[in-house]
């Protein structure tokens, strides 16, 4: 079978590579393939793999522009199924479906879901409950809607991803600041280009907390299971970690939720990523994520569960009916970790042999490299570690206990 990726994520490479190995064919569109060869050590393998075509085209997130390519890639070697692991893409890729004919998500249920804007205003009034917002076409008038929800508030672009250019708000001047700062972003890079929409939101305190679904077709949700996710300090919101899990108070509730939800945006096929903040009066929507949940936890899913859903994700797009990710008797989670200053890795070193429940540990920053102090977005993170446990309690004391383990030297500019 022939399989079509519109652009990848890193850690998808693994989906790549799993769907050569199982004799498939892969073609990836990307703006910049070069991009995953610097992340992922698996890309180099997969890029050579004779099955595998790369194909590089700077107009690709143009949609009629990626619309042609796909033609001419399926009247070359038709294209049996299309796919993508990348947040920024998830329309791209529903369209692309739509045009072969191949299963995928509505291109208006991809739209829900990937613009902010569009989800809460779909949802505005369904029943499920959301933050008060304002969406702000013209950046002229984001004053006025942070006046309308009053401070504290969160600032967030409605396209964005990985907490990038969210922000909590307290005053006038971190509003002046996050205007300036948003200012000057016209893209998130390989071709991404922003929408001028932002979405501010009133600030619910509480627990992050995300349900991972697989939606079989329009009205089949199946929720599998729950991905705590803390956060670090304000003003910023950058996930230090994840446990898959089941068996929270709320897991009914959230699970009802997501159902309608989804419903309601019109989401109605594929690997789903659906978050919420455990807030003073119950579960508040987050957002929606018309994707599988990305960084570690399908890593996580497939230690608890033995399913891979970077290939699960491939099976349904090829119109099979997946395994599908339930979390088992051990839960698995892991912890993300950053640079404290500004400046170049030396070395990262690990001495976790041995300790109770470890599973795994990785830096994805070679020495020589050029890091940013963790301070801003998922985009900070310089490694991770995972281990398993019991329960979430057990898995998150273990992976904090771990950090004490990690050995990172860097250069840094001394100030004069």
């Amino acid at each position: 079978m022939h399989i079509l990726m519109i652009e990848c994520n890193p850690n998808g490479m693994a989906g790549i590579a799993n769907a050569l190995e199982l004799g498939h064919d892969v073609t990836l569109i990307s703006v910049d393939p070069d991009f995953y060869l610097a992340i992922s050590p698996l890309t180099a393998d997969a890029y050579a793999h004779p099955n595998c075509r790369v194909v590089k085209s700077e107009a690709a997130f143009d949609i009629e522009e990626l619309l042609a390519l796909v033609r001419r890639i399926h009247a070359e070697h038709p294209v049996h199924g299309v796919t993508t692991y990348s947040e920024y893409h998830t329309v791209h890729t529903a369209a692309a479906a739509k045009e072969l004919g191949l299963p995928g998500m509505s291109v208006d249920g991809a739209r829900n879901a990937r613009h902010k804007h569009r989800t809460r205003l779909a949802l505005d009034g369904k029943g499920i409950r959301q933050p008060r917002f304002r969406h702000v076409a013209d950046p002229a008038d984001v004053e006025a809607a942070v006046r309308a929800i009053g401070f504290p508030c969160v600032a967030k672009p409605s396209d964005g991803t990985a907490s990038l250019h969210v922000l909590h708000l307290r005053d006038e001047a971190d509003l002046a600041d996050y205007l300036a700062e948003l200012a000057a972003v016209a893209d998130y890079g390989r071709g991404v280009t922003r929408i001028p929409d932002i979405v501010i939101e009133e600030f619910v305190p509480g627990e992050l907390i995300s349900v991972e679904s697989c939606v079989l077709g329009p009205g089949e949700v199946v929720n599998l299971g729950l991905t705590d996710r803390p956060l670090s300090g304000f003003p910023h919101f950058i996930e230090m970690g994840a446990t898959y899990f089941s068996g929270h108070p709320l897991q009914e509730e959230l699970f009802d939720l997501t159902t309608k939800a989804l419903n309601e945006l019109g989401v109605d096929f594929g690997f789903i990523h659906t978050e919420f903040l455990l807030g003073p009066d119950g579960p508040v929507l987050c957002e929606v994520n018309g994707r599988l949940i990305g960084g570690i936890v399908p890593s996580l899913m497939q230690i608890t569960s033995g399913v891979d859903a970077y290939l699960e994700v491939i099976r349904l797009a090829l119109g099979e009916r997946p395994e599908l990710p339930f979390p088992g008797e051990t839960t698995a989670g892991g912890h993300w970790f950053g640079a404290p200053l500004d400046g170049v890795v030396e070395s990262i070193e690990f001495d976790l042999d041995g300790q109770p429940g470890f599973h795994s540990a990785l830096a994805y920053k070679k020495p020589g490299t050029p890091v940013s102090r963790l301070s801003k977005s998922n985009f900070d993170w310089i490694g991770h570690v995972i281990f398993t446990g019991v329960d979430r309690t057990e898995v998150n004391k273990r992976c904090e206990a771990a950090l004490d383990h990690i050995d990172l030297r860097m250069r840094v500019a001394v100030a004069r």
